[in-house]
């Protein structure tokens, strides 16, 4: 009874890290948060996305093509809690705060697998311990606190572990296993490459249970063949639209000079060897996966302004792992396995090492800091010495854990507030307070899409934009694409604004931009053609808009 006073506070905490202040921490929505939000927003009304496509399998926001998952139960918060930031954020902190109470479940069964002499002499607290652990974890906070589709499969993906451990004792549980596996593919990508790795492991290690209950395994793939059908027929081709963008393979900076290294041998047979391409991809996915294991990425700066894991938890994640590896269960490969395997993704993309793309593997490293923390009190034989350093980790581990609240809850609001897309909101308050004053609105993306917020932002009519707008233009509006996705649209930084000048007109310009047409600008002032130039400020005064409207 008293294990579950402890469950109990240690998920209240899990809660209020992900919880409180979460519509302005982080300060703005990103603009994958504004599609998700406004695509859940037409669902609602319409049963249609953004396109006009009636409850499709993949949303073509962007052109990305995202999962669906996660703008679904995006769209049951709205129905709860309105077309708002914290209605996109709220699936998101939601399943991570479960995941907190998952992670003592998994970690339970785990330890029921230890033998006698291991589970009494320093197991019996290891499933609290990783669940605190997971709690305040700068990690799961980060990807909790925000409308990403992984952390809620990462979810689904903990409780596909968990009802496998269960099929220990009832094979039939892995009808739930597999129920679970499946749905965490509708949210992110990750899934696809960990859990049929995780599945073969259990199915090697429990292989004489699962061979004599044919029945249950067959009832398993069938659940699981039915959930994958509606997904299926777009896993393989316009699914994979987002990884091709960010795929290796398609990385011609990688692979152009061995090509034209094989030219300038006129392809004898030596230089195609040597300067095969897939050597080359074959370095490049080696490097990319070893990086997400650098020390430096888990514990000095994967995230913003620190690790995913704390500097102080070093020598008991090595210690741990070194325990782990060292047990005498079989089961200990199901852990080992998910943690090398996860960043095979990471692997075949671009943009390495990423903290978003192996959040799954926040799991085995909340667990193996937890083995190596209550290994080493356990060894200390002396009753005062095991009490001094309890007390000495304790401290160290509190002020680590309040230096990150700081960072978080403060400092990195004025350090990554533009990453966030801080001004946006702001941006389109002052759009709707003067658009009935011009003919004709420019806005300028830079980096993000600025669409995707005036549509959310503005709760504008889904049936509207699906009759007559697109992300280039609808209504008044005529948008910027992004800088690293300009399809020959508008960017005023490649243009003179003089050749757009027409009357009533006004300009949303980035500060890039401003500054790009600031001469012809000062100009016009002068001629007094030009009769507002106004800044837009951001909360955090990060990302600055100008308005630049002409008579």
């Amino acid at each position: 009874m008293r294990s579950y006073v402890f469950v109990s506070i240690i998920f209240i905490l899990g809660l209020l890290l992900r919880f409180v202040n979460l519509s302005s921490v982080p300060p703005s929505l990103s603009h994958d948060e504004a599609a998700i939000g406004y695509n859940a927003y037409s669902i609602v009304e319409t049963g249609k996305d953004e396109y006009g496509n009636p409850f499709p399998m993949l949303f073509r926001s962007f052109d990305d093509y995202k999962l669906p998952g996660y703008i679904y139960v995006t769209a049951f918060s709205m129905s709860i809690f309105g077309i708002n930031e914290f209605a996109v954020r709220f699936p998101s902190a939601f399943f991570g705060s479960l995941t907190v109470l998952v992670m003592y479940f998994v970690v339970k069964e785990f330890l029921k697998t230890f033998r006698r002499e291991e589970a009494d002499s320093w197991g019996k607290y290891l499933p609290l311990i990783a669940m605190f652990m997971l709690s305040i974890s700068p990690w799961h906070i980060n990807f909790s606190r925000a409308g990403f589709e992984a952390n809620a499969s990462f979810f689904f993906m903990a409780m596909t572990l968990y009802f496998l451990f269960l099929s220990r004792r009832s094979v039939w549980f892995l009808v739930l296993a597999a129920a679970f596996s499946i749905v965490s593919v509708y949210f992110y990508y990750t899934a696809r490459i960990v859990l049929p790795i995780i599945l073969i492991t259990f199915l090697a290690i429990n292989r004489k249970i699962y061979l004599r209950n044919i029945k249950a395994l067959t009832v398993s793939a069938i659940v699981g063949a039915l959930l994958i059908i509606p997904i299926l027929p777009f896993m393989f081709s316009t699914g994979l639209s987002r990884v091709n963008q960010v795929s290796i393979f398609n990385d011609k900076s990688l692979t152009n000079p061995y090509s034209e290294a094989i030219l300038r041998h006129d392809g004898r047979l030596d230089s195609r060897i040597i300067y095969n391409r897939r050597v080359a991809l074959f370095q490049q996915f080696s490097d990319n996966y070893l990086k997400n294991f650098a020390p430096d990425f888990y514990f000095t700066s994967g995230l913003i302004s620190m690790g995913p894991l704390y500097i102080w938890e070093i020598p008991f994640f090595i210690l741990g792992i070194l325990v782990v590896t060292r047990l005498r269960t079989k089961y200990k490969w199901v852990f080992l396995v998910w943690f090398l395997s996860v960043p095979v993704l990471g692997g075949l993309t671009v943009q390495q090492p990423n903290a978003l793309r192996t959040l799954p593997n926040v799991l085995p490293a909340a667990l193996f800091t937890s083995v190596g923390l209550v290994y080493f009190i356990s060894i200390l034989k002396n009753r005062k010495i095991m009490k001094a350093a309890a007390f000495g980790i304790v401290l160290i581990a509190a002020f680590f854990f309040i230096r990150f609240l700081y960072l978080y809850f403060d400092y990195n609001l004025y350090v990554d507030s533009k990453k966030w897309g801080d001004g946006h909101k702001q941006m389109v308050s002052y759009v709707a307070s003067v658009e009935k004053n011009y003919d004709k609105i420019y806005i300028t993306g830079e980096f993000w899409r600025p669409y995707a917020y005036l549509l959310f932002y503005s709760k504008y009519d889904p049936v509207k934009y699906q009759e007559n707008g697109s992300r280039f233009e609808y209504d008044k509006y005529i948008f910027a694409d992004a800088d690293w996705d300009r399809r020959d649209r508008l960017l005023l930084s490649d243009a003179n604004l003089s050749d757009l000048v027409i009357k009533r007109t006004l300009f949303i310009l980035s500060e890039n931009d401003y500054k790009s047409q600031k001469n012809f600008i000062d100009a016009e002032k002068r001629n007094y053609s030009i009769n507002v130039v106004e800044q837009i400020d951001g909360i955090y005064n990060r990302n600055v808009f100008y308005a630049v409207g002409l008579e």
